[in-house]
């Protein structure tokens, strides 16, 4: 906060670099410090708020802030999806379309947690060592039936595909 109101300061003496910032307020020609919004922020540094739309008699504010907590693990999901998965928007016009590419997008995130949950690696290093193999021997265990491919894996490989 004192960075951003000394640097609110310098554009005021220094009007050939004039910009908007958070504590500066214009008036027509002249820009200013805006002194009641930096004594606003003081007031409230370092307070957090938490909003949501239960009552209060629901659910205590400790149970609120560990839920909110858990949000990273959704920011997370959201990174993975777009970087290991590499997911994109895609345009469509109909719902159908729309609700089949979110369903898609969502069991890609399903399978690549529960990949790494059993393999304990990172889906980028699973596609990674997937992208080596060449050849491989897959089993049915439900049919026992066995559909070969021929194999030249690498150890690591061997290792991931026993998942």
């Amino acid at each position: 906060m004192e960075r951003q109101i000394e640097r609110a300061k310098y554009i005021i003496t220094h009007p050939s670099q004039n910009k908007k910032l958070k504590f500066t307020k214009s008036n027509k020609e002249n820009i200013e410090l805006n002194q009641k919004l930096i004594d606003k922020t003081q007031k409230i540094l370092g307070i957090k708020g938490y909003y949501t739309n239960l009552e209060e008699s629901m659910v205590d504010n400790k149970t609120i802030i560990e839920h909110y907590h858990e949000l990273y693990k959704i920011e997370q999901a959201f990174r993975i999806s777009k970087s290991d998965l590499q997911t994109r928007p895609i345009f469509h016009y109909k719902e159908e379309p729309i609700k089949l590419h979110l369903l898609i997008c969502f069991m890609a995130l399903v399978v690549s947690k529960h990949i790494e949950l059993q393999t304990r690696h990172s889906i980028r290093k699973f596609i990674h060592e997937c992208k080596k193999i060449t050849d491989a021997r897959l089993k049915n265990q439900i049919t026992d039936k066995e559909i070969r491919i021929r194999a030249n894996l690498t150890p690591t490989a061997i290792e991931f595909l026993k998942i």
